[in-house]
């Protein structure tokens, strides 16, 4: 059997121009487009699937406005949420309709949102025509100092604010480009959008000020700055609004609050070189660092801030020198991370003074500042433009690698808090947290290991004095966690749950008359308090107090399953003494019977007291 070859003797080896040609055919906007995408998603894509960590519990799992009918308004035209950022938590409660309380959602808009701001970024960069602009874009997508901002669903308030703040950009530079109103509009509802998400893009119009002052031609430099007026004055009252909710419905008390504007300043300086470190060398992250957990190690000197002042300041008169892109890169860095370098109170201050996430708006700027140092330096370095793709190739694989690694840190709660006190041994709220994951996890000896280290650092922290008390109750250490739930209470007397976990503890210990005045202390706080109810149930049908029994039985209201078990076993307690009349015990068991919708337990010995009453008559 015969093949017929095809034909090549007319054909002409391919060039190498052919050949670059062909690759850049294939190498057009739709595949940088969707590499990028991919990149960021391979990077933290096998994350999705996890659970909610840190702040989730109370932005999601825990959060009442989310399932209220009127949630919509409570967060546009209230202040019950913690802090006003009403289409942030719109776009949260839109989620929350569609799939509940389930992390992969929220965890898949999250890091898809993240994979559509790398995009963003390089659609700006292109659009300023900044070197290398692909390659910031793909350094961004896939920096480890993002990971922690894609690890936790609540960051979703980071990744659509840069959205919007990005969209914004575009729309303004298209304006300032083509002079036509409708882009300005749109960039003015975007950036308004961008606020109403997080107001850390409240500095956007600062930046784009200075870009635009230098423009030669002073009578559009003069119009583009008087456009930029509406802008200011959505920032000031984004960051006025922030401000008031962080005062009073957050009620931020760090350290901070108490240091003077000089120290505070000293603290910025401080803050800023530690960003800037880690942004260039992103290795050792964790989201709480030590050395940062309080103030005293950054406001005795004020070096870091004059070197910020001297940087700023030779970017503005040398800009020229060392080129536009390298000078707006540093001087965007520094006016995005401003709002959250210690001047004002914020409060996860009180946890730690830095966090990774807050660099997420600021990072690209730092990325143009190097990616266009890098190209200068191509200019110079023969060798190195020659073999500029094959160094962005290998420096983008680095970053992912570094990424990788450390996005693993949040693999689940326990592995992430386990590594923070590994890397920081004074972050007290890692160890709190860490207590906590071993308190529900049923490992009541773990736990209040973890909380002793946690008060060691912050012996005046209530939750973990009233957790570490609820642990040693749970451990069998009775009058151990008795003594600690005092300690607590002295920290904080209106916690309802505090005396009443302290209630049962002294009812374990025999101490039923404290119990009750315990109990009674917790309805007083909160009258609602079933759990209160159904112990007192239990203590006074006991006592042969039927009356009182029956009156927080009325109170408890409609009976839970376990509840109703409670319940069961407190009058076949009261049956197996005999205080209370057989005839008014069966009334009182044929009233929990219907509160609990004839249980099955109290079904059955409301069954058996008829029975017997028949037997005997």
């Amino acid at each position: 059997m015969e093949v017929e070859l095809p034909e090549t003797r007319n054909q002409k080896p391919e060039t190498k121009a052919d050949l670059v040609s062909a690759a850049k055919s294939y190498w057009n906007e739709r595949t940088q487009t969707v590499v990028l995408f991919l990149l960021a998603f391979l990077i933290y894509g096998f994350g999705i699937g996890r659970e909610f960590q840190f702040d989730d519990g109370a932005y999601i799992t825990k959060n009442l406005l989310l399932r209220r009918p009127d949630g919509f308004h409570a967060f546009w035209f209230t202040s019950e949420a913690f802090n006003y950022y009403p289409l942030f938590w719109t776009l949260l409660r839109v989620q929350y309709l569609i799939w509940g309380v389930h992390p992969l959602g929220y965890h898949l808009v999250n890091l898809v949102m993240h994979c559509v701001n790398a995009v963003l970024v390089w659609r700006v960069a292109r659009a300023w025509r900044l070197p290398g602009a692909w390659w910031v874009a793909a350094l961004f997508a896939v920096h480890p100092v993002n990971a922690q901002t894609i690890a936790w669903a609540a960051e979703q308030k980071n990744t659509w604010s840069f959205f919007f703040m990005a969209l914004s950009l575009l729309a303004f530079i298209r304006h300032a480009a083509e002079k036509h109103w409708a882009p300005y509009a749109l960039s003015l509802l975007w950036f308004a959008a961008a606020l109403a998400c997080k107001t850390s893009t409240v500095c956007l119009p600062v930046f784009l000020l200075l870009c635009y002052t230098f423009r030669r031609d002073q009578g559009v430099r003069l119009g583009l700055l008087l456009r930029l007026i509406p802008y200011f004055a959505l920032g000031f009252a984004a960051g006025v609004t922030t401000m008031w909710f962080e005062k009073h419905r957050v009620a931020a008390q760090s350290l901070v609050g108490s240091l003077s504007l000089w120290q505070r300043m000293e603290m910025a300086g401080a803050a800023f070189w530690f960003y800037l470190g880690k942004a260039l060398v992103p290795v050792g992250l964790t989201p709480m660092y030590q050395g940062w957990v309080d103030t005293s190690a950054t406001t005795h000197t004020a070096l870091p801030g004059a070197l910020l002042v001297a940087l700023l300041v030779a970017c503005g008169l040398l800009w020229r020198r060392m080129g536009a892109p390298i000078a707006l890169g540093i001087v965007y860095y520094a006016l995005m991370l401003l709002p959250l370098l210690g001047i004002f109170d914020t409060n996860y201050f009180v946890y730690s003074l830095v966090a990774d996430h807050w660099q997420y708006h600021a990072l690209p700027g730092m990325i143009v500042a190097v990616v266009a140092a890098l190209s200068a330096l191509a200019g110079k370095w023969p060798w190195l433009a020659a073999h500029s793709k094959a160094a962005g190739t290998v420096g983008v694989v680095g970053v992912a690698a570094l990424a990788s690694v450390h996005f693993a840190h949040f693999e689940d709660t326990q592995t992430l808090w386990s590594y923070v006190v590994e890397r920081n041994p004074d972050a007290w709220m890692g160890w709190y947290n860490l207590g906590n994951v071993f308190s529900d996890a049923h490992k009541p000896a773990e736990a209040i290991a973890a909380y002793r280290q946690s008060l060691r650092i912050k012996p005046d922290y209530y939750w973990c004095r009233f957790n570490i008390a609820n642990a040693l109750s749970a451990a069998g250490q009775l009058e151990e966690a008795d003594r600690a739930y005092l300690v607590a209470e002295k920290l904080e007397d209106v916690d309802p749950d505090l005396h009443n976990n302290r209630a049962v503890t002294l009812m374990r210990l025999g101490r039923e008359d404290d119990a009750v005045q315990e109990f009674n202390r917790a309805l007083e706080l909160e009258p609602g308090e079933t759990s209160a109810h159904i112990n007192l149930v239990a203590i006074f049908l006991k006592r042969g107090q039927i009356e009182e029994a029956s009156r927080h039985l009325e109170a408890a209201g409609s009976l839970s399953e376990a509840n109703a078990h409670r319940i069961a076993e407190a009058v076949h307690a009261a049956a197996q003494r005999g205080l209370v009349p057989k005839s008014t015990l069966l009334r009182f068991t044929e009233r929990a019977c219907e509160l609990s919708g004839n249980q099955v337990e109290l079904r059955g010995m409301q069954g058996g007291m008829e029975g017997g009453a028949a037997g005997a008559h």
